[in-house]
């Protein structure tokens, strides 16, 4: 995204949040550390703003692992959220109307939505639109439009700004990662922000249960193409084990084998239907593996969906990446 296409976008996103009131915010099914961060930035701006607004998510409780963020307490889940439109919506880090879950109900009319996302777009169901690919996190586009907008973060600020920056970027370790993203986290660490305080909370803040149930997955992965994918795949039973169960962390951990190029966490959700989640170390394109499962993402991480018999479609994700990296090997060649 040029500078000047931001700048104008960043104009027309500002102008949006003055002229309107009484917002929806909202974010992706199973809302992650970006989607928090970003979630809460707006609201924390808004209310600087004197405006009235809602924080609701399709997921039924807010996850534990951000309490420690400002505005966490009032989060709601969709089934606790008034069930009438707000007169303004406001999604964050969301590429598609579906992907917003039972709160997509809730959502007025196109020309009252705004969105702001880093994910290719799939949907245009908001007229104003904040959508750059280039950004390693939502976070850092908020970022960048609160600096456009004079706004100089305060610690709590910084801090729901930093979480996503760090979550999406793999505290700087995925292939995402840019110059701007050190930029901005030496800034926001210049605004208060304790680094180690928030990536403690984030990625080492595990309950016995998910600890106990990511070891019985590593256990059990498997390993395709010469060791180059690796599967990590958890059934309905250990999903179902308890509300409080935190598995995320193995994705990350399904490339973490040396010698693996992609990785697979596939977890059963409900009877025969299964989400993935896909990871790649740059030489793979999981993003376009998984859009052509119905699915999206980026191109070092990526997910999809499906229903039926578990090992044909595993197959085919799998045939799949084969493809790329037999490409990848005819053009070294």
């Amino acid at each position: 995204m040029k500078i000047s296409e931001k700048q104008a976008a960043f104009k027309e996103v500002l102008s949006f949040l003055k002229e309107n009131d009484h917002f929806l915010i909202t974010t992706h099914v199973n809302a992650d550390g970006d989607a928090y961060g970003a979630a809460l930035a707006i609201a924390y701006y808004l209310d600087g703003l004197e405006k009235q607004y809602q924080v609701v998510l399709h997921d039924a409780h807010p996850d534990e692992k951000y309490r420690f963020l400002w505005g966490w307490d009032s989060v709601l889940g969709n089934s606790a959220a008034p069930q009438k439109p707000y007169q303004a919506a406001i999604a964050v880090d969301v590429s598609s109307r579906q992907r917003l879950g039972d709160v997509s109900a809730l959502l007025p009319l196109r020309e009252k939505c705004l969105k702001i996302d880093h994910h290719p777009f799939e949907d245009d169901f908001a007229s104003v639109n904040i959508v750059d690919t280039g950004a390693s996190s939502t976070c850092q586009l908020i970022f960048e439009l609160l600096e456009f907008a004079n706004v100089v973060p305060d610690e709590e600020l910084a801090t729901l700004l930093y979480t996503g920056l760090i979550y999406d970027n793999g505290r700087f370790s995925n292939t995402n990662t840019t110059t701007e993203d050190f930029r901005i986290a030496r800034l926001l660490v210049s605004y208060g922000v304790q680094p180690n305080r928030v990536a403690n909370q984030v990625f080492s803040n595990h309950n016995v249960l998910s600890i106990n149930t990511i070891g019985y997955a590593l256990s059990n992965l498997q390993l395709y193409l010469d060791n180059k994918v690796c599967l990590i795949y958890l059934p309905l039973e250990y999903m179902n084990a308890g509300p409080e169960l935190d598995v995320d962390p193995l994705a990350d951990y399904s490339i973490a084998i040396r010698g693996v190029e992609a990785g697979l966490f596939v977890r059963e959700v409900s009877p025969d239907f299964y989400k993935v989640s896909l990871r790649s170390r740059g030489t793979v394109n999981v993003g376009r593996v998984a859009t052509a499962f119905g699915g999206g993402g980026h191109d070092h991480a990526a997910g999809c969906r499906f229903s039926g018999q578990l090992d044909k479609h595993i197959n085919a994700i799998v045939s799949a990446i084969d493809g790329q990296l037999s490409e990848k090997g005819r053009k070294k060649s």
